[in-house]
């Protein structure tokens, strides 16, 4: 997958790394033999959309490798402490995790935090879907489309207000200034993507960079519309909304949803649990459960998810850095 300029991988969990517990495993067998159960970690909460797609893959893995896999939330310290969980697992498939990107790359570049991981802490094993966020404005707003918005800027010097609810938001906001000339004024909102969600409803802000998940109510209810997607593809929500890069925008954005376990793992297990993402990734009925919540199934192998991640940092680090 090609990124191109401030192209990042949005929302989504990139690695899903689950731990598999030993009892009663065999380590004279291979994996996944030589244990007795695999734990995956999620470093969100429950029910959010990472979350949603691990627990679509986690059964479908059971049924792959033969064994129980046991889905465990650690949100902790904005996922920090999911991600530390899965980085110093055991590094023999007993523990896979889902990290995101720009989640997990912004955890340990943000300089204002300090992290005992990075990139090379983990082992890709296979990404499952990926989805562009959305440009979304209230639908009183006088913004019909994505020219009319960055005109305000380009031509009436206008900052838009934008809501903003975690670091991440740096990358697509940045993106999209770069790419239309639009200008944003960023406002702080608890509450993750919910509390943009809020803010917009309540028209106290003008606009919003959020997952097709977290404002499909909104849209579907009428108070929101959306401009574009700032993905690289149409989303299977809103197979209508143009993408940032067919209205003429240079600006591709995708997020990867993929999983992943500790560094230094045999071959033998990242090749097992990329041969069962990518037959995951091939069902039809993960296919449409992930479209319903706007996500493309689409699988990536080791290498490539490792090239992304890779491309990820080149693209975030000064970003973060220009405003810490």
């Amino acid at each position: 997958m090609k990124l191109r300029r401030a192209a990042v991988l949005a929302a989504i969990p990139l690695f899903a790394i689950s731990c598999a517990t030993t009892t009663g495993g065999n380590s004279g067998e291979s994996f996944p033999d030589n244990v007795s159960s695999i734990r995956m970690i999620i470093p969100f909460s429950a029910g959010g959309s990472t979350d949603t797609v691990a627990r679509l893959v986690a059964p479908r893995l059971e049924e792959k490798l033969g064994t129980s896999v046991q889905v465990l939330n650690r949100p902790e310290r904005g996922g920090q402490a999911g991600l530390e969980e899965i980085a110093s697992a055991p590094a023999d498939g007993s523990v896979i995790g889902s990290v995101n990107f720009p989640s997990a790359v912004t955890s340990y570049l943000d300089p204002a935090t300090d992290v005992d991981y990075d990139r090379t802490s983990f082992d890709p094993v296979g990404a499952v879907t990926t989805f562009g966020s959305l440009i979304v404005v209230n639908s009183a707003s006088p913004y019909q489309t994505l020219g009319d918005l960055a005109a305000t800027s380009t031509q009436g010097g206008k900052a838009l207000n934008i809501a903003a609810g975690a670091v991440d938001d740096l990358l697509p906001l940045t993106g999209v200034q770069d790419a239309t000339g639009v200008k944003f004024n960023l406002i702080p909102f608890e509450g993750g993507s919910s509390g943009k969600v809020t803010a917009l409803l309540g028209n106290k802000v003008d606009v919003i960079i959020a997952a097709p998940s977290a404002v499909l109510a909104s849209v579907t209810s009428g108070d929101f519309r959306v401009l574009a997607t700032i993905g690289s593809e149409r989303t299977p929500t809103f197979p209508d909304v143009p993408t940032t890069s067919e209205l003429g925008y240079d600006l591709a954005q995708d997020t990867i949803n993929g999983f992943g376990v500790a560094a230094g793992a045999p071959s033998q297990v990242i090749d097992a649990y990329s041969a069962a993402l990518e037959e995951v990734v091939a069902d039809p009925e993960f296919v449409k459960a992930v479209e319903g919540l706007g996500f493309a199934a689409s699988f990536l192998d080791p290498e490539q998810q490792s090239d992304a991640w890779a491309e990820q940092e080149e693209i975030a680090k000064p970003i973060l850095d220009a405003n810490n």
